[in-house]
């Protein structure tokens, strides 16, 4: 007997033929690239995709593509030394551009 649905791998192939053949077309090469190299980071977490199995396979992968770039960000930070939600949480307001900013209003 054969599998009556798709695993989660091929899922993550056929998505990323179907985005390679539309959004893929508008990048540079070296943009391709990079959205191949996203997906094949997936793979990481096909385990954790196939026990979820969502209707829609997109939602998996982005999850998994968010739970990757959280990790690795996570990882530089460490290495850097530094702890960016302190810095996020804290109570200080923003600093103000000096009207050198191209897209800001001018006052």
């Amino acid at each position: 007997m054969g599998r009556t649905i798709a695993t989660f791998r091929q899922l993550i192939e056929q998505e990323l033929s179907n985005w390679e053949r539309v959004f893929g077309r508008a990048l540079r090469r070296e943009e391709r690239a990079h959205l191949e190299a996203m997906f094949n980071r997936v793979r990481l977490y096909s385990q954790a995709c196939t026990y979820e199995f969502p209707v829609n396979a997109m939602d998996a992968i982005n999850v998994a593509i968010a739970l990757d770039h959280e990790m690795r960000l996570r990882a530089i930070e460490a290495l850097l030394g530094i702890n960016l939600d302190a810095q996020w949480m804290a109570s200080r307001s923003l600093p103000r551009a000096r009207g050198n900013d191209a897209v800001g209003d001018p006052e």
